[in-house]
């Protein structure tokens, strides 16, 4: 089974065996499993997570986090 390497490189990675947050999920589908999870928390817990990811020096995680929470913050509560 392939190790899990958070904050690498995607392109450097490729065909190497390590597989990174991007190749688990996408932004998408992880916003809207932190909707279903956190509710109205979700943007906040978004924004934790990359955060976090940024002062790690996970660079990749970051952004990818970044993505998350630009498409929690798109969507409107009714």
């Amino acid at each position: 089974m392939p190790e899990i390497h958070f904050g690498q490189d995607i392109a450097s990675d490729a065909g190497n065996g390590i597989l990174t947050i991007w190749d688990l999920t996408n932004p998408q589908a992880t916003a809207e499993a932190a909707r279903e999870l956190y509710g109205s928390h979700a943007t906040t817990a978004a924004a934790w997570c990359a955060l976090t990811a940024h002062f790690d020096g996970r660079n990749e995680d970051y952004r990818f986090w970044c993505a998350v929470f630009s498409r929690l913050g798109s969507v409107t509560e009714h």
